[in-house]
């Protein structure tokens, strides 16, 4: 009888252990469902992350997508131009500044934080400020120097924007819609200030590190009434030809279908990759017979002291800040390749513009990765470093300007309260005893989080296969610690995991 009653205790505890999975994973879908308008479902297993890394973290993401949230606006510059950029504008007005200050023939550079929210420009304000470092960032810098504003990001019709909309609008000076490149809300061509630029014999170029074809760069060169047309847009660069510098990823829309890299570049066996193109066109050939110089590795690109130059460095976009090691010294930053890239267009009495893009800040807000944010701002820091530099040799005949397109994932730090016995307690000058509950994130442990992180979330979850690998990989390569029961909802999330581009 003891036999018979201890197999129906197993029969019990095996169905209630199937209807609490059951449980969790309903649990799961309804959050799929739920948070759908905010959260793909292809973005879960960083929601589910992140609500977990929150707690020690307090590090707070509302969405994986875009906000209408107003990006900063910074500029140095002749005081007509800085006195037009101070306070809150809309991007489009913007796009109108930059195209003024072409006609009145200014150098002119425009460094873009794709996402870039205040708080992301403030994660290495806070840092130096944690670390008692009295060095400003360039951001700081800039603002304090000069303009200190907001930019508005909707679209021709709504408050929140994408890359394409916003892009246009700050290119051309003039709004758009949703995913619509380098044209009007009928579809029209708009003259970006770049192409005003090269009317105007300006010395160009245009960098990033997502791909060349990628929105934002679009947006300057090309005219699409969709974004995703990339290897129109790519064919688009190609017949103008007439931008001196192009630096940056997404060579696999460059050269013919069916081939590989290799077949054209020699390269490291890691960086090799398949056309992406549906034609037999070789666009790196043809840039080449109109003088252009190719390079697909850092060494190349700094061998390169004059001329016109094209350079892809990966299929699509370069490697994230905080992932750079060993396996990536041959591919170029964004801060290398915009410092060439600025050098090349200021050798000559030419007056010059740039646009560089820092992209990879809007990927890793995009999968809630503050640790990736953050190295991604402070990689945009090094880039404004080098700019600054640039126009102080002529401040009074350039312009130099930074912003976002949008603001990405909703991004806020904020303070929690915490049980009574672990309270902060101190003695005051009067012998009164201050109690405070409320954890406003001590600036130590601010900087720990940062740097406690060693690779991006996205290649963590990547390269996690089994459940065990994750909650090891988690562990040493995010320092988080989960529980088997985090770690199993987390694993089970991550089925739908898909990288994010926006």
């Amino acid at each position: 009888m003891k036999y018979i009653h201890g197999f129906i205790a197993l029969v019990l505890i095996i169905v209630s252990n199937s209807a609490c999975q059951n449980k969790n994973l309903k649990l799961h879908d309804d959050m799929i469902r739920n948070e759908s308008e905010f959260w793909n479902k292809r973005s879960i297993s960083h929601v589910i992350l992140n609500q977990m890394i929150g707690k020690e973290t307090q590090v707070i993401w509302s969405t994986t997508s875009h906000t209408a949230a107003p990006v900063p606006l910074g500029a140095v510059g002749p005081e007509k131009y800085t006195k037009m950029l101070q306070g809150p504008i809309q991007n489009d007005s913007l796009g109108r500044v930059l195209k003024s200050a072409v006609k009145e023939k200014l150098n002119v550079i425009i460094v873009i934080g794709d996402g870039m929210g205040n708080m992301h420009m403030a994660l290495p304000i806070y840092e130096r400020y944690a670390q008692k470092n009295k060095i400003p960032t360039y951001f700081a810098r800039i603002m304090s120097e000069g303009a200190c504003g907001y930019l508005y990001t909707g679209t021709a019709r709504g408050l929140v924007t994408g890359s394409a909309a916003s892009g246009t609008a700050i290119a051309c000076g003039k709004k758009t819609l949703m995913n619509m490149i380098g044209v009007d809300s009928l579809g029209m061509p708009l003259q970006s200030a770049l192409a005003l630029a090269i009317n105007g014999r300006y010395k160009t170029a245009i960098v990033t590190d997502a791909g060349i074809t990628d929105a934002t760069p679009a947006a300057f060169y090309a005219h699409s009434i969709n974004r995703d047309a990339e290897q129109k847009i790519a064919d688009q660069l190609e017949a103008s030809s007439n931008i001196d510098v192009i630096l940056g990823g997404g060579a696999s829309l460059f050269f013919p279908k069916g081939t590989i890299f290799s077949d054209f570049e020699r390269v490291p066996e890691s960086l090799n990759f398949e056309s992406l193109r549906t034609d037999s066109r070789n666009l790196i050939e043809s840039f080449q017979k109109k003088d252009y110089q190719f390079c697909s590795t850092l060494r190349q690109l700094q061998n390169i002291e004059r001329g016109k130059v094209i350079g892809l460095f990966a299929s699509g976009g370069l490697p994230a800040a905080i992932n750079r090691d060993e396996s990536t010294v041959s591919i170029p930053s964004v801060k290398e390749m915009g410092n060439k890239a600025l050098e090349l267009i200021s050798d000559t009495d030419s007056p010059y513009f740039a646009m560089i893009e820092c992209a990879r800040i809007d990927w890793e807000a995009h999968d809630n990765d503050i640790a990736s944010v953050y190295k991604a701002v402070e990689e945009m820091n090094q880039v404004l470093k080098d700019a600054y530099r640039k126009y102080q040799e002529s401040p009074e005949n350039t312009l130099l300007i930074f912003t976002a397109d949008h603001e990405t994932g909703g991004l806020e730090v904020a303070y929690r309260k915490m049980p009574k016995e672990n309270a902060f307690h101190k003695k005051m000058e009067d012998g009164e005893e201050w109690e405070n509950i409320t954890n406003p994130l001590l600036y130590k442990i601010f900087v720990k989080n940062l740097e406690r992180q060693k690779k991006s979330v996205s290649s963590v979850l990547g390269e996690s296969a089994t459940l065990s690998e994750l909650k090891i990989n988690i562990r040493e390569k995010l320092g988080i610690t989960l529980s088997n029961d985090e770690a199993e909802q987390l694993f089970y999330s991550m089925t739908d995991y898909k990288r994010y581009k926006d």
